[in-house]
């Protein structure tokens, strides 16, 4: 049985309470969990233990990253996360480097090959701001602006699947349509 870890990174902030990106997460848990996947899904914001989740994280075959954009990104926490979770718990052997061979590529030294992992983020930003090389964003898309995050994953070794973006949650939702477009992208790209 393939297992899924969905990091819901829902968090109470200014105007904000979580809610849309718990229900992200709930609906991808109900919809993988119906199809025979094995689910856990951890609150970022919310106490949790590390080495309970170094376990989750090394069982998973799929992350999902559930988050909000907040100032240009996901909210703190799920740094803290990566920093409590990743840091000196097999992960990686180092950086891909070695002293006898320097030439070898930095980021090659992750441990978690063969396993995958999905971006999935709210905005109020409609997605022209993300696209367009004349908008906010100036053309760099969703994975430009969330590169770090990317390659957070890449250097322990997962592999990315493409991701899955709400915008203009405040101006002109469309909650419902979003909802079924995941449910079809998670099962485009998960199964």
């Amino acid at each position: 049985m393939a297992t899924v870890l969905i990091l819901d990174v829902g968090v109470k902030c200014a105007n904000a309470k979580g809610e849309l990106n718990h229900a992200f997460a709930k609906l991808a848990q109900d919809e993988l969990s119906s199809r025979g996947f094995a689910v856990h899904i951890t609150r970022v914001g919310e106490p949790y233990v590390v080495a309970d989740e170094v376990a989750y994280l090394k069982g998973a075959d799929f992350v999902i990253v559930q988050t909000p954009g907040f100032w240009m990104g996901p909210p703190w926490q799920l740094k803290r996360y990566f920093d409590e979770v990743l840091t000196g718990n097999g992960f990686n052997d180092g950086d891909g480097r070695h002293r006898a061979h320097p030439e070898m590529k930095y980021g090659s030294g992750g441990l978690m090959q063969g396993k995958h992992f999905m971006l999935c983020s709210t905005w109020n930003a409609p997605l022209c701001a993300f696209e367009n090389k004349d908008e906010f964003f100036e053309g760099a898309g969703i994975d430009g602006l969330f590169m770090p995050l990317r390659k957070t994953f890449e250097f322990i070794g997962m592999q990315q699947l493409p991701s899955f973006m709400v915008n203009d949650i405040y101006k002109n939702p469309q909650i419902a349509q979003d909802m079924e477009r995941f449910k079809a992208h998670l099962q485009q790209y998960i199964g």
